[in-house]
Order: C-alpha cells, then sequence, then structure tokens
C-alpha cells in the first residue's frame, strides 16, 4: 500500500474496500473528508499556537500572569501531540511503508501518554494548585504542588514501559488487511480507567474551589469544561465499546476525532479568552477594572494600588504594584500566621522582581518596597583636624 492520503479516491483505498468486502467487513475509505477535517484541527491549533505565544510574550500582564500561562501553553503542546496521534490510531491516514505503522510508539506514548494523560494532568494540577492556595493556604510552589504531578508522571512511564514489554497481540498491533492500530479491549479498559479516574479528580478539585473569591473564581468556566470533557469522555468510551472497528467508519472516526479537540478548545478558551482579548483589544482599562476587583474581593487590604496617575512615576508605581498583587504562582494567602499577626488576612508573597517587601503593621494600607541589599550603618562624619593659627 501506498502512504498518501488524497482527496479523491487512491487505488489503495479501492484495495483496503475490496479487502473488507471480502471480510465482511463495512469500511469507508479515506479521502476527502478526512484530509478537510485535518485541515479545519490543524488550523485550529495553528491559532492555539498563536494564543500561547501570545501569553508567554505578556505572561506579566496580571490577569493573564494569573492563570498560569506556562502551564496553559504547555496544555496546548499536549494537545498538538494528541492530535498526531490520533491521525494514527483513529485511521485518518495511511500507515503502511511509514514509521506510523509503528502502532506502540505513536498510538501510546504520543497519543495516550505525553497527549491525553499530560494533557489531563496539567489540568489537574492547575486546579490541584488553586485548592492548595484558596483551600488549604499554601503557595503554588515547592514540592507539595509538584509531588503529586511527578507521581502520576511516574506511574505513566512505569506503564508505557510494561505496555512495551508486554506483547503487541495483548495490547495494540497493527491489522494488515486494513492498515489501521486495533487496541485490544482489556488494554482499552485500563487505558480509560487512568483517563476517567484522572478527570474524576479534576471534577472533585474544581467543586472544592467553587466558592474562591472572583477574582479568581473559575467556577463557570470549569463547568463548562468538565461538561464538555466528560460528555465525549461517555461518547468516546461508548463508542469504543459498542463500535469496536470504529476507525472503518468514516463518520465514526470522524466524529470521536473532533470531539476529542473540540473538549480540548472548549477547555482552554473558557478559560483563556477574556483575558487574551481584553490584552489585546483594552489592555489597560480591563486592567483597572481587574484591579479594583480585586480589591473588592478584599485581596488587597495590604497594597498600595491605587489608579495611574498623570505623571509617568506615578504610573509606573501603579504598573508595578498592580503586577504584583497579580501573583502569578496564586500566592496572595489568606493565613494568619504568614505574618503572625491576628489582624491580617493577607500574605504578601516574595517575588524577586520587587526585591523584598516591609510590612508596617500600624496600616493595614500598604507595603513599602525595598532593596533586598541590606541596610549599611551610617558612615560617621570625620572630625576635622584643628588647626592653630599661632
Amino acid at each position: 500500500m501506498g502512504n498518501t492520503l488524497s482527496f479523491s479516491l487512491t487505488a489503495n483505498e479501492q484495495y483496503r474496500q475490496e479487502m473488507g468486502d471480502r471480510l465482511g467487513m463495512d469500511l469507508d475509505p479515506r479521502g476527502k473528508a478526512d484530509c478537510v477535517m485535518i485541515i479545519v484541527i490543524a488550523a485550529v491549533y495553528g491559532i492555539d499556537l498563536l494564543a500561547a505565544i501570545y501569553i508567554l510574550y505578556n505572561r506579566k500582564y496580571p490577569p493573564i500572569k494569573c492563570k498560569s500561562p506556562l502551564l496553559m501553553s504547555c496544555i496546548i503542546a499536549a494537545a498538538i501531540l494528541w492530535f498526531a496521534g490520533d491521525l494514527q490510531a483513529n485511521g485518518h491516514v495511511p500507515l503502511a511503508d511509514t514509521q506510523l505503522k509503528n502502532c506502540k510508539a505513536f498510538g501510546v506514548w504520543v497519543r495516550i501518554i505525553l497527549g491525553v494523560c499530560t494533557v489531563s494532568a496539567l489540568v489537574a494540577m492547575r486546579a490541584y494548585g488553586l485548592f492548595r492556595v484558596f483551600g488549604k493556604n499554601r503557595p503554588f510552589r515547592g514540592w507539595g504542588l509538584f509531588l503529586p504531578y511527578l507521581v502520576y508522571c511516574g506511574c505513566m512511564l512505569a506503564y508505557g514501559i510494561a505496555m512495551q514489554v508486554v506483547a503487541s497481540r495483548l495490547t495494540i498491533y497493527y491489522m494488515w488487511p486494513f492498515d489501521i492500530c486495533f487496541y485490544t479491549p482489556g488494554f482499552k479498559a485500563s487505558l480509560f480507567a487512568i483517563i476517567w479516574i484522572t478527570w474524576l479528580i479534576v471534577a472533585g478539585l474544581n467543586w472544592r474551589i467553587r466558592n474562591i473569591k472572583s477574582s479568581f473564581n473559575e467556577a463557570r468556566e470549569s463547568l463548562i469544561a468538565c461538561t464538555a470533557v466528560f460528555a465525549v469522555l461517555i461518547f468516546t468510551t461508548v463508542m469504543h465499546y459498542t463500535s469496536p472497528h470504529f476507525a472503518l467508519n468514516r463518520k465514526l472516526r470522524i466524529l470521536t476525532t473532533s470531539f476529542d479537540h473540540l473538549a480540548t478548545n472548549v477547555f482552554w478558551w473558557s478559560i483563556m479568552a477574556v483575558p487574551i482579548t481584553n490584552c489585546l483589544f483594552r489592555k489597560q482599562q480591563y486592567l483597572d477594572v481587574w484591579v479594583a476587583k480585586l480589591r473588592s474581593d478584599g485581596l488587597q487590604r495590604m497594597y498600595d494600588v491605587s489608579s495611574p496617575g498623570n505623571s509617568a512615576k506615578e504610573s509606573s508605581v501603579y504598573q508595578r504594584n498592580s503586577l504584583f498583587t497579580a501573583h502569578a504562582d496564586y500566592s496572595l494567602l489568606r493565613s494568619e500566621k504568614a505574618l503572625q499577626s491576628p489582624l491580617d488576612s493577607g500574605y504578601p508573597y516574595f517575588d524577586p522582581m520587587f526585591d523584598s517587601y516591609r510590612f508596617d503593621p500600624s496600616n493595614l494600607n500598604t507595603v513599602t518596597f525595598t532593596s533586598s541589599q541590606p541596610e549599611q550603618p551610617p558612615k560617621p562624619k570625620k572630625k576635622q583636624k584643628r588647626v592653630d593659627m599661632w
């Protein structure tokens, strides 16, 4: 067989169709519909990639900064790998005489581990980070945040190695007559179990943080995202077990791939659309509204964030303080122990861009930023020598 996908029916696809008829299998040849789907989803991910680059470039803009732009960009990168694996696993492209014929490499490592599981793990880590900050009064950093993610990645690595050792007939193998990769029922069940457990954890974490301060509340976005993801998961799970050879059916394979990446984009854009749009078209106006909302939530009682003045100096101080209060690491904690003061309800997170801060407990509305260098004692004045004129 050849390895070219075309808008027209090729001789190789006619041969596959004939083989399907001989074996009593309904087989829809690859062609125009698959090409259109690939072009559309690739264009969508092209836009997503530009958006990811944009949020990384504007990562210091507070409304974007508080959305964890690095994590959100990594989610897009993992989703692109997921899409590349789907093209092979869902039967959209010819596999014969290409590297795509290696079902384990692309169907499991690229699609499942680096794609689906990585996207799910990053979403779970982001939700867990918000829960740590607003549920446990802990910072969005350290081993406490990354250890669960590293354990999950270690389990996925062990799972992939075990799958690589086990015989292909027990996991995933290449079906020569139909030029597709086929997942065995048991192996498929283990994959769905991992994905379902991960997203149930994400849903549980989002439920726990549904009532956090409105400046950082993503309850509506999380509801939209989780509804889309679970709808797709239910559809995909049912379809995989009711139609195990769905890759041979044009409508089912296109619906499966399209729904997968529709859910991913619904999740991503439900969180990032508002800050990106406002950063593009009304940057300063939206920042003013965002900071005012932050103040009204009581998260800025300790920070001197005033409206930008007429002078360049006042505007610079306003911008610097606004960046500080965005706390890219979600570290505005509500902890009395943080400053050992029962009167305080905020925790100013140290950010190296501000060197250090000085807290005045007598005035809860101000924070003075100072240099991280230790103060030098005043130099003693030199005694003037007395000169006798006589």
